[in-house]
């Protein structure tokens, strides 16, 4: 197997996948990153991590100490950055990004509000009432901000425990890998001293790889805190639920006043018999996140209530539920690209012949296009389409930003013949303003000769709404501009008739 035939990190570093399965590590792919991530109620769950939630929960102790201890919300800046915020650790390879694993890493906005709430709303964290949860959750500082999802909650716990992952990760690759492919790294903030109270770095032997002239090392991640969704305790997951937490408060008095302010929270609509409450769905949402900001101890009741499903967490929500788009399905995708030969040594004939066999692909196996029921996102086809991209002749590179928004990918041969790829998910509401415009807008910005748009739908609905859309278009699907991706689920061809 040539180096270019090399994804995944049992091939780059020569050792058989099984190996890794039976170490329980993921078998990251090193083209992009793996769309799964690090759950921190899994390390909670699972007796063989419990010194790592331990500390996580006693440097947020930590960290909760420290902001209550500033009269103000402005530590010095120094200060803050050593303490709240964190770089990616991107050598896990774990999240969102279609190129490469240069993600967005713990920003700022996650510093800032875990900074804020530890100050204000939940500054009595770790000191909770005793018999409402078993334990303090790092996800519980998140759960009222918006915009704090999965990818960064999973950055933030992989920081804090990165010691775990470089040791895990060295003790293999001395065993397994051959000497010529480590080296020695210096690695920074790697354990916490608190009777020093400052973060220490240490050098590990770890396997590398070469990326733009610069060695980068690769960790090892246990499959068994992996989740591949969300995570177990999440903001979503809380909302979802909506006032049912209330009927688990055992006081009277307190729930009674928790019901009341929510109802006082619903939004006013203006119907034939005069004014009403408006128990809509998007109402009942923003009455409910004000109440959870009024009375934070909802929160409490509603871990309490995940923890009592914490066998559920570890036999649903792990990544091994849910294999799509890792190593078994790209192995696949690899070895039918193998067996194709791609003739015309053209960008768009390329384009169109890679989208044919990605959408034959799709398919033929769309009965894996679901995580949890719910059919998968635009990232995560784009995730998979990057793998339909092996061994191309071209340079597929993706989410290029020209000025007015990414596009999915830019396919290009030097400088002159570049093809725009987009994906798009019928049930857009969007599809008909895109469909209309942003093709021309990217040709524009980007000196485009073609831009190709790839719709998945995933029920009748969405057909009929995108059929709708193209005849209000005067469009029609030519496998050339326009190209439709049929991911129902299908009958099993054993159960057809």
């Amino acid at each position: 197997m040539s180096n270019l035939d090399k994804t995944y990190f049992s091939e780059i570093f020569n050792v058989d996948h099984s190996i890794v399965e039976s170490y329980g590590a993921l078998d990251i792919s090193l083209v992009c990153d793996n769309p799964a991530f690090v759950d921190p109620f899994l390390i909670f769950a699972n007796p063989e991590y419990k010194n790592l939630h331990d500390f996580i929960i006693e440097y947020l102790k930590f960290l909760r100490d420290l902001s209550q201890k500033s009269d103000s919300l402005d530590l010095e800046d120094g200060i803050f950055k050593h303490y709240y915020k964190f770089p990616e650790v991107k050598e896990v390879w774990l999240g969102y990004s279609a190129i490469g694993n240069a993600g967005l890493g713990n920003s700022k906005v996650f510093a800032d509000s875990l900074y804020r709430n530890l100050n204000k709303i939940f500054s009595n964290f770790g000191k909770e009432k005793e018999g409402i949860t078993k334990s303090q959750h790092l996800e519980k500082l998140c759960l009222i901000e918006e915009g704090i999802g999965v990818d960064k909650i999973s950055d933030f716990t992989i920081n804090l425990i990165k010691e775990f992952f470089l040791r895990y990760t060295e003790k293999f690759a001395q065993k397994h890998i051959d000497k010529s492919l480590l080296k020695e790294f210096a690695v920074p903030k790697v354990s916490f001293d608190f009777e020093n109270q400052i973060w220490k770095g240490s050098k590990f032997i770890l396997p590398y790889i070469t990326r733009n002239g610069k060695e980068q090392f690769v960790l090892l991640v246990p499959k068994d805190i992996i989740a591949k969704y969300d995570t177990w305790i999440s903001r979503n997951d809380f909302l979802k639920n909506d006032t049912s937490i209330f009927a688990s408060i055992e006081n009277d008095e307190i729930r009674a006043k928790i019901n009341k302010y929510f109802n006082d929270q619903l939004n006013i609509k203006i119907t034939k018999h005069g004014q009403e409450k408006d128990f809509s769905k998007k109402s009942r949402k923003g009455a409910l996140q004000k109440t959870m900001r009024e009375f934070p101890a909802i929160v409490d009741y509603y871990i309490r209530y995940k923890e009592s499903e914490e066998d559920k967490a570890l036999e649903n929500n792990l990544l091994d539920a849910e294999n799509v788009d890792l190593y078994l399905d790209v192995a696949n995708i690899k070895r039918e690209l193998r067996k194709r030969k791609f003739g015309k040594i053209t960008v768009i004939d390329d384009c169109i012949q890679r989208i044919l066999f990605f959408k034959q692909t799709l398919e033929s196996n769309s009965n894996s296009l679901y995580l949890k029921e719910k059919s998968l996102q635009e990232k995560q086809l784009q995730l998979m389409f990057k793998n339909a991209t092996y061994g191309s002749l071209f340079d597929y590179n993706s989410e290029v930003n020209n000025g007015r928004g990414p596009i999915d990918f830019i396919v290009s041969f030097g400088i002159n013949e570049k093809i725009g790829i987009e994906f798009k998910l019928a049930s857009n509401s969007k599809l008909k303003q895109n469909l209309l415009n942003q093709g021309k807008v990217y040709q524009d910005d980007s000196n485009l000769k073609h831009v190709i748009k790839v719709i998945f739908f995933f029920s009748n609905q969405d057909l009929e709404a995108i059929q709708k859309v193209l005849s209000v278009l005067k469009k029609s699907v030519d496998n050339r501009e326009i190209f439709l991706i049929d991911c129902r689920k299908k009958e099993s061809a054993s159960n057809q008739k």
